[in-house]
């Protein structure tokens, strides 16, 4: 899709479709949290009960205070634990994020790669870990290919480690962001350490992110080290997991991960400190593997700067496992001097020594036990409210990443996104750029709603860009509003329209796409007012992040499929059909073009089946050579007759080549059929021609030569008779005038027989090379080329020339005296008609222009050849420029002629006064070569 264009046209339904939408779980609203009603012990009852009653009240409070402090310490170590798991469950939904970037393209470059982190901003959103990176599996001979490919894209230091790499390596090809510390990363093969290689199997066999045991990252460059810790997410050919293991460990094309420094992770997931900047919680990290032994010193991940006083402080401590994608790490916990402790625990000495205040001593501890339990119950409810909100972003990022219909995922996103701020209502409206679909002007319009009828908006027309829309529509950031009804941008408007939905409360934001197009806006209502707040502002803005980068995915697809059909029509434009076989160059699935042709059913053209339909004279040699290109790994071009489904044979040339992974294993093999019925018949009547007019011309300078003959015996008897003719002319007043005319006549006819004789015998020529039968062999051209210039160095050097010979001139299969008449006689022109004025040179060179072809230019610098004569050049007795050199017109005529028989052609490109180049196109292999290309 081109950039600035609109998401799709306007659905013409009120409804989209549910399709493949995932489902994403209702948001429940948090409930109020209610009062809870507060005790009083009546003075009079404590100054009765005495001294004893005192201090068992006493004692009962220090119980149940100490009971309070253990029981918010736990929570306390429960909500580190969480925090710590919900945060790595974040980053690997970055990680699933960055395997559907790998999956849904065929190739990611750095750049790209590069490009798609740093939209998500890692370090400002996420902070703690080193950065997202992308590991790549290769077989070791692909080694030097994969450091020459990361070298070109701008990784002049890229290289393998460790080098040789092992049976299995694999390479980090990408991590960003690409700090002096992650550059140290690139090129190691994770899989070469043993607890790298156990999570990176963990993750392929299981299509689930694997955690990894403590290790050094290679990332500790510096004296500060830290133990370090890696996610990694398998990505797979496609996208979908595979069912079975052997299907994952076939499918996998790499992992993406995450590299932690326990050190700089674990502060930014902390509890947030008490007041004074002091942590209440002191803890340690150990990773247990999969349960394995007690906590000890080599398997310590972390410990807070707080933990050795508190721990020597000997308080109370806890243990919590947290479980983590495949792993399982302990948390242990001990409160600090900072711990904030239930205040009511300090009465009880005072309520001991002051029996007399225990009645206003117990009234207040009870009013601080009522306020402390309201607290509890909040912090709650808003901690149960913010994993509502958190499972329904780890839901929505998978269906966000694997939804590729627009309509289906524009729905997504807005009931996820209206679910998310706890809106009542939730519309897309889309940016339609001025010109698109033939507006004058931008215009914006409902895409996708939900919460409420579509007529609730459309009846109004197309929204304008006033006070409240503007910011929005010019994505210049979050509008947020209380309450709409009084908000001052919104009252030029007189209040809501008449049967629009009641709005009080009113959330927008822009939805942006990574190369900075503005693509829509979500908006949000709440007939309620003060409904959203900073928390919702910051949420939406995230999602509209991540939705902006799943439309841009999805619209790449689109793209990507509109390619494929233009491809698909360009095949039928040149009357060719389109094939595809599996990656061991077998026949599978549908092939809706060879059925088309053959009349074929799937099951019969299976495997080799397609072969019944070739020529039984061509059908052994078809499978012969489609089987050698499988295994060789190249391109296949063959032709054969194939039968159509009316009974009739038709020709067809095949071109098929192998679609490579970017491991590069073959995926598949995609081919096209071209018929060439009428071309090769074409061909053959113009053979047939030639044959004629080379017979015609043998027979015409035959019968020309016999009376050739009897003029040059009836000269040959004038000159013997001429002295007789002097001696009977003795005397006669003009005997010298008659014998110079006599001698001037026999001098012409003797030169016109010459000339005559030339032409006779430059037919002739002409009509044996058409006959000739060529003998390809393969041949060394540069030898070849040098052989020709040593023959001809005596002429170069009486012209002061000299001819250079390119030392890596490509060889071909052609018949030798064919190719060395062909350049014997360009390099004899060069030579011949050079410029005085300067010293010549001479250059012969050659290089590959297709899979097939080789090109050989022989330039000089020389007099030139004038542009009208470039084409005439070519043809039979006719020559350009200054007829001062010795020539019969037929030499070019010839080398064309032979070079049209190789299956090549011939060109020139000349500058008068400046040289000149003939270009000579030859195959590779005459013995199968296509059939000759006309001369340009």
């Amino acid at each position: 899709m081109k950039a600035g264009a609109c998401i799709r046209k306007m659905p013409q339904r009120a409804g989209v479709p549910a399709g493949r939408i995932r489902p994403i779980p209702s948001l429940t609203p948090p409930r109020p949290a209610q009062p809870r009603t507060v005790s009083y012990l009546l003075p009079a009852v404590v100054l009765l009960a005495g001294l004893t009653a005192s201090v068992a009240v006493s004692l009962q409070i220090r119980q149940v205070s100490g009971a309070r402090d253990r029981d918010r310490f736990e929570r306390l170590a429960t909500q580190q634990a969480d925090r710590i798991r919900e945060r790595l469950d974040t980053y690997v939904a970055l990680l699933r994020g960055t395997a559907g970037l790998y999956a849904a393209s065929e190739t990611v470059t750095r750049a790209d790669f590069s490009a798609y982190v740093a939209r998500l901003r890692l370090t400002e959103l996420y902070p703690g870990t080193r950065g997202i990176g992308f590991a790549q599996p290769f077989r070791p001979e692909e080694g030097p290919a994969l450091v020459a490919a990361m070298r070109t894209q701008g990784l002049p230091e890229f290289r393998l480690r460790p080098d040789p790499p092992g049976l299995e390596p694999s390479a980090i090809v990408a991590l960003e962001p690409l700090d002096r510390r992650n550059s140290a990363a690139l090129g190691f093969d994770m899989l070469s350490e043993p607890v790298r290689r156990t999570a990176m199997a963990r993750a392929r066999d299981t299509g689930e992110a694997a955690l990894s045991g403590r290790v050094e990252l290679v990332q500790e460059i510096d004296r500060d080290k830290q133990p370090g810790f890696l996610v990694y997410l398998p990505a797979y050919a496609g996208g979908a997991v595979p069912e079975t293991e052997a299907g994952r460990r076939a499918g996998l094309i790499g992992w993406t991960y995450s590299p932690f420094r326990a050190g700089d992770f674990f502060p930014y997931v902390s509890i947030p400190a008490a007041a004074g900047n002091a942590p209440e919680l002191a803890f340690q990290i150990h990773d247990q593997g999969q349960g394995g032994p007690e906590p000890a010193a080599d398997t310590l991940l972390y410990a807070s700067p707080a933990w050795p006083r508190a721990a020597e402080a000997g308080g109370p401590t806890t243990r919590r496992t947290v479980p983590i994608a495949g792993r399982t790490w302990t948390l242990a916990a001990t409160p600090t001097a900072a711990f904030a402790r239930d205040p009511s625990g300090q009465a009880w000495p005072w309520i001991l020594g002051l029996g007399g205040l225990v009645t206003l001593a117990l009234s207040g501890a009870a009013l601080a036990q009522g306020r402390a339990q309201a607290r509890s119950e909040a912090a709650r409810l808003d901690l149960e409210e913010e994993r509502n909100r958190l499972e329904l972003l780890n839901r929505a990022g998978p269906a966000l990443v694997s939804e590729h219909d627009v309509e289906r995922l524009v729905q997504t996103v807005i009931e996820a996104a209206t679910r998310l701020v706890g809106g009542a209502y939730g519309a897309f409206f889309e940016r339609v750029p001025a010109g698109a679909e033939g507006n004058a002007e931008e215009v914006w319009r409902l895409f996708s709603l939900t919460g409420g009828p579509r007529e609730a908006f459309t009846r109004f027309g197309l929204p304008r860009a006033t006070n409240l829309f503007k910011p929005t529509f010019l994505a210049e950031g979050v509008v947020r509003s209380d309450d709409v009804a009084q908000d001052a941008r919104y009252g030029s408007h007189g209040g809501m329209p008449r049967g629009h939905l009641p709005v009080r409360s009113y959330l927008a934001a822009p939805v942006v796409s990574g190369s900075g197009e503005t693509l829509g806006a979500l908006l949000f209502g709440h007939p309620e007012p003060a409904r959203f707040g900073p928390r919702e502002e910051r949420l939406i803005t995230g999602f509209a992040a991540q939705a902006a980068v799943a439309l841009d995915n999805a619209r790449l697809l689109t793209s990507v499929l509109h390619e494929r059909q233009r491809f698909q029509a360009a095949v039928q434009a040149v009357r060719g059909i389109m094939w595809t076989n599996d990656a061991t160059g077998r026949m599978a699935g549908e092939q809706p073009g060879w059925s088309a042709i053959t009349g074929q059913s799937p099951a019969a053209y299976q495997g080799f089946g397609w072969a019944d339909a070739v020529h039984p004279d061509d059908r052994q040699a078809s499978i012969d050579a489609w089987n050698a290109a499988v295994a060789e790994r190249r391109t296949f071009v063959h032709e054969h007759r194939v039968r159509s489904k009316d009974g009739a044979w038709r020709t067809y040339a095949i071109r098929a080549v192998p679609v490579l992974d970017e491991a590069g294993t073959i995926r598949e093999w995609v081919g096209v059929h071209t018929d060439i019925t009428e071309q090769r018949e074409a061909e053959a009547e113009l053979r047939e021609s030639n044959e004629e007019i080379q017979r015609y011309a043998y027979i015409v300078s035959h019968d020309l030569r016999a009376p050739l003959v009897n003029v040059m015996g009836f000269t040959s008897e004038l000159e013997t008779v001429q002295a007789e003719i002097r001696e009977a002319l003795a005397g006669h007043p003009k005997a010298a005038r008659i014998e110079g005319d006599v001698t001037e006549a026999l001098g012409f006819i003797r030169a016109a027989i010459t000339k005559m004789e030339a032409l006779i015998a430059a037919i002739l020529k002409l009509s044996r090379e058409g006959r000739r039968t060529f003998r390809p062999e393969p041949l060394d051209m540069a030898a070849l080329m040098r052989g020709l210039a040593d023959a001809q160095r005596h002429q170069a050097d009486a012209a002061g020339a000299r001819v250079a010979i390119a030392a890596d001139l490509p060889d071909i299969v052609a018949d030798r005296l064919a190719v060395q008449q062909i350049f014997g006689n360009l390099i004899d022109n060069a030579l011949k008609y050079l410029d005085p004025a300067r010293p010549g040179r001479i250059t012969v060179t050659g290089e590959p222009v297709s899979g097939t072809r080789i090109r050989y230019a022989v330039t000089d610098n020389g007099r030139g050849i004038a542009p009208q004569d470039h084409a005439r050049v070519f043809e039979l007795f006719r020559r350009a420029g200054a007829q001062d050199r010795p020539g019969d017109g037929i030499g070019l005529a010839h080398v064309k002629a032979l070079v049209r028989s190789l299956g090549g052609r011939i060109t020139v490109s000349s500058e008068l006064g400046a040289g000149t180049t003939f270009s000579v196109t030859l195959p590779r292999d005459a013995a199968g070569a296509a059939p000759p290309l006309a001369a340009e």
